[in-house]
């Protein structure tokens, strides 16, 4: 692989072997000054050291006690010091076969950030107490920031190993002081160090043990005011959860997920532990949700801590990243990705196995098919665009490093490593990963190590069948149709048989079979409607029929003739399927290696009538979209009607729908019409997959002046399913009926359905006055719908929780703030909406939280909010820039600010924007907004008359038949 032109490797002729820091702290000037003694080797005879340093100043450097004869600095893309000696290094070094060995120690000085990043200052504070601050200091070193912390080598690949010492006050009560290893030696200091002239107040000093070999990135060191819960596992690893002073009891849950997480990962993977003690430490303020830096996890506090106020789907949330990080520990720091290329073979790998162990030790969570949501339809909604990118991809700049973390390095190389999974099995897969771990222990490895290890133990041609998964962008669409078996040569006779013909192609969105322009007439769901459907218990009248049917008085093409254009081998994978028979208990293993499948059917299905149905890609599987032909979608659409299909393929049926309405394949109108079978659905996942989808067709439904339709649309087919649970916690429910009242109250109170609001409204005054506590799962929808419809007083009252305390003892925990902020996001008033963009990037909130707060409002506050928020990011993009290019946050801003615009305007709004304003680190991102913006666009442009016509069509015939006063138009509509 080639690197890009601009980034080049440090020399390859050094090697660190070992790392001693020596840290000085100072949390008056927010400074420290650093000692560090660097063992290397040296392999060829040079005059010169080049190492990674940004933001350091280097006051002096020796080897071997030589002073340097000059010192200079890279510029600001090679972010580099360089040390050039008055002689040959090679003379002065131990001599070790054909290298030298030798000591290179500078001393040198930094700054404590205030961003996100490197060895950054953050505070400590009770929310709504009366306490004083308390600054503390942390690590962020990954991916490339560990040229922030000290002069070193800062590729994964050069590992070494590190003994770090750090000089803090002495204050009463002592501060925390942790790093990757357990404290070896912690003592007193004389007033006066550091080299400092004059005399310093008391310190001390907190040496740890020295670590493994492992990456740059993977130091970590923390210093504040920390209370600790621990417990010892049983092969002797100490383990503890750090928290805030008083909250320490909210760390028992993620303990005993990290204690029962690493005996399923000593299991899984044949290696005990490595290191003798695990922290997990819940941080102010983090870049991202944790990092994994071994022996010593950070977490934002929402990610780790759990009380009483915590909602199920919080427990879910901190279990499966407690997970995430712990499977770490083996994948990721004992073996290590090669370079910043193979990210993936970390974060893809991580992200599948969390779920994994946590459906191991919580299967109540049923998290398999919560993965289908939080991974396989985001991967596969990024991966449709033609500005996604392979799994792999070559990266040297950090800026390009930066842009590797995201939902195709994480939840497709997820989804991947899932379907392979399948594929070969569980005993053949296990096999092979305590292989690859074995072989490279403590060392550094390949995506093609991988797939080696995996296929010695299975004795397939792993390699052969996932490389296009890996190495090349997008995912294939399957048409799905079936035809008659042809007879054999021999027979006269016409076969009564059928097969199954499958063909795919590239999934590109807007790119299938324009539908806009095909010549075909229709026959809409709508005018299919019988006089016997059952809407809101009576019988569907012969005119409200002859209404809806005038909804289509243009012709709506069928969109169901598949059209094969562009084929190439480029638009061909392997692709492993598990094909459901209606009247087969197993799913059928086929692998799909050429352009056509022809498969032959058995004899017991001869014909889709009767109630018999075929679905492809059994539990949603396979990474890859289906398009079945008419016949075929139809008798699914009766098997889910009549509650034949498991809630995984109910899940992945509507996900397909959906995204066939953005290849262009499907008419938005028509999958609307499938989805109202989806009311009777009783699945928290299968919801929010659902609600999400239809979300993207609400922007449309905004952008043409159809806001109050869509919202009757919506409680039409969220009220039966919200209904049947109640509002309130009934003994012996399950743990995901919790989830799903939350999740329709939400919703229910964004259409302003008039019930749903009254109760939430007056149960928000009882929480707010302190009457009565609102149970923890519907807290964010209520919340949301007082900010909604609550009027300016209720928004001040959420306002004024944030500063109270949520408990007797002063705290507000980051969950419960976080909801609030949230639902700030989902006012309507142009003023509070101004209110709301202010506060987010004021010191009220944390830096790590300020692009939540602004992207909940374009995905809660409407047409109105999402225009106001896009022009604040413009306003405030030098702001935005400083505080999150080179944090990942930056990109995430961007497609969450942009990507819920749909208007050629707004299209070329956000390409001028970005003609003439840089996006550090968020270029790509910056394209995908920008793509996904032109896609609705054209969406809009070619559904948009269909979908007013067919809401208001809805509209009139409910409002119709509820003219008797007896039904209100919700109830009735459509």
């Amino acid at each position: 692989s080639t690197m890009p032109k601009d980034f080049k490797h440090l020399p390859s002729h050094t090697c660190p072997v070992h790392y001693d820091l020596h840290l000085c702290l100072d949390f008056i000037e927010f400074t420290y000054s650093g000692c560090v003694q660097i063992s290397i080797e040296i392999n060829e005879d040079t005059d010169e050291l080049v190492l990674n340093s940004v933001d350091l100043d280097v006051l002096s450097a020796s080897f071997n006690n030589i002073p340097t004869q000059s010192i200079t600095y890279g510029n600001k893309s090679e972010q580099t010091v360089r040390l050039k000696f008055p002689c040959k290094l090679m003379g002065t070094c131990t001599s070790l076969s054909q290298k030298g060995t030798g000591c290179l120690c500078l001393n040198y000085r930094g700054q404590l950030s205030d961003r996100l990043r490197g060895f950054y200052r953050s505070v400590q504070r009770c929310r709504g107490a009366a306490t004083s601050e308390t600054p503390c200091a942390l690590t962020m070193l990954c991916p490339t920031e560990a040229r922030r912390l000290l002069p070193c080598w800062d590729e994964p690949q050069l590992k070494a190993t590190f003994q770090v010492a750090v000089e803090i006050p002495s204050t009463c009560p002592r501060l925390t002081a942790l790093s990757n290893m357990p404290e070896e030696e912690r003592r007193d200091l004389p007033s006066q160090s550091c080299s400092q002239s004059e005399p310093m107040p008391a310190r001390e000093l907190v040496r740890f043990a020295k670590t493994p070999q492992m990456s740059t990135y993977l130091l970590a060191i923390v210093i504040g005011r920390f209370d600790c819960i621990e417990t010892v596992c049983q092969d002797g690893v100490a383990l503890r959860v750090f928290s805030q002073i008083g909250r320490q009891s909210d760390g028992r849950f993620a303990l005993e997920v990290a204690r029962r997480s690493l005996q399923f990962y000593s299991e899984l993977f044949g290696i005990p532990y490595p290191l003798p003690k695990l922290d997990l430490v819940a941080v102010p303020e983090l870049a991202v949700g944790a990092m994994e830096n071994w022996g010593l996890i950070t977490y934002r506090e929402a990610m780790l801590l759990v009380d009483e106020n915590s909602s199920k789907f919080s427990m879910e949330t901190v279990a499966l990243v407690v997970g995430h990080e712990v499977a770490h520990q083996w994948f990721g720091n004992l073996v290590t990705m090669q370079w910043w290329t193979q990210l993936w073979l970390n974060e893809g790998f991580a992200s599948w196995v969390e779920y994994l162990c946590i459906d191991h030790c919580y299967p109540e969570f049923d998290v398999w098919t919560r993965f289908i949501r939080n991974d396989f339809s985001k991967a596969l909604e990024l991966d449709c665009l033609d500005n996604s990118h392979p799994i792999e991809i070559d990266v040297g700049h950090p800026d390009e490093i930066d842009e590797m973390f995201d939902a195709i390095s994480y939840s497709k190389g997820a989804a991947v490593i899932r379907m392979l999974h399948a594929w070969l099995g569980e005993p053949a897969f296990r096999r092979g990963l305590q292989q690859y771990l074995r072989r490279h222990s403590y060392g550094n490895a390949s995506t093609a190590d991988l797939w080696l290890a995996l296929s010695e133990a299975s004795g397939q041609p792993v390699q052969q069948v996932m490389h296009d998964w890996i190495r090349r962008k997008g995912f294939p669409v399957i048409s799905a149709s079936l035809e008659p078996l042809p007879p054999p040569e021999s027979s006269q006779e016409a076969s009564t048989r059928l097969q199954l013909r499958l063909r795919q192609s590239r999934f590109r969105s807007g790119q299938g079979p324009a539908v806009a322009t095909a010549s075909v007439g229709v026959q809409t769901e709508l005018e299919k409607l019988d006089e016997t459907e059952q809407l809101d218990g009576t019988a569907v009248s012969g005119e409200r029929q002859a209404k809806m049917a005038r909804i289509s008085q243009n012709p709506v093409p069928d969109g169901n003739k598949f059209v094969s254009q562009h084929r190439s081998c480029s638009d061909l994978w392997r692709v492993p399927l598990l094909v459901q028979l209606s009247n087969e208990p197993e799913p059928r293993r086929l692998l799909l290696e050429s352009a056509e499948l022809a498969y032959p059917l058995p004899p017991s299905l001869s014909q889709l009538t009767d109630g018999h149905w075929l679905k492809l890609n059994w539990q949603c599987v396979g990474v890859f979209r289906v398009d079945y032909s008419d016949q075929m979608l139809d008798a699914l659409v009766s098997a889910l009607k009549r509650g034949k299909l498991g809630r995984r393929d109910r899940f992945n049926l509507q996900s397909d729908l959906f995204a066939l309405v953005a290849y262009g394949k499907l008419v938005t109108i028509r999958v609307l019409e499938i989805v109202k079978a989806y009311r009777s659905e009783q699945y928290f996942t299968v919801w929010s997959d659902l609600l999400a989808n239809l979300s993207s067709v609400q922007v449309l439904a905004e952008q043409l002046g159809l806001t109050a339709a869509w919202h009757a649309f919506l409680s039409y087919l969220c009220w039966p399913a919200f209904q049947r649970l109640g509002w309130d916690f009934k003994p012996g429910e399950s743990h995901d009926a919790g989830l799903l009242r939350g999740l329709l109250l939400t919703y229910l109170g964004q259409a302003g359905h008039a019930e749903v609001v009254a109760e939430a409204l007056a149960r928000f005054d009882r929480h707010a006055s302190g009457q009565c506590r609102l149970e923890p799962d519907i807290r964010a929808g209520v919340y949301a719908t007082a900010a909604r419809h609550g009027g300016a007083a209720a928004f001040d009252r959420l306002l004024a929780l944030l500063d109270s305390p949520a408990r007797g003892n002063g705290f507000i925990s980051s969950e419960e703030e976080l909801r609030i902020l949230r639902a700030l996001g989902n006012t309507e008033d142009t003023d509070q909406i101004k209110r709301v963009l202010e506060l987010s990037i004021s010191p009220r909130v944390r830096q790590q939280d300020t692009p939540s707060v602004i992207c909940s409002l374009c995905a809660c506050g409407g047409l109105k909010a999402r225009r106001l928020a896009w022009q604040f990011v413009k306003s405030r993009w030098p702001v935005l820039v400083s505080r999150y290019s080179g944090v990942f946050l930056l990109q995430r801003l961007v497609l969450g600010v942009c990507s819920g615009l749909c208007s050629a305007e707004d299209a070329e709004d956000l390409r001028q924007f970005f003609a003439t304003n840089s996006a550090p680190s968020a270029a790509r991102a910056v394209k995908q907004a920008l793509e996904t913006v032109q896609l609705r666009a054209r969406l809009l442009s070619q559904d948009g008359h269909l979908i007013a016509q067919y809401l208001a069509g809805l509209r009139a015939a409910a409002r119709d038949d509820c003219s008797d006063g007896q039904s209100t138009e919700a109830d009735l509509l459509p």
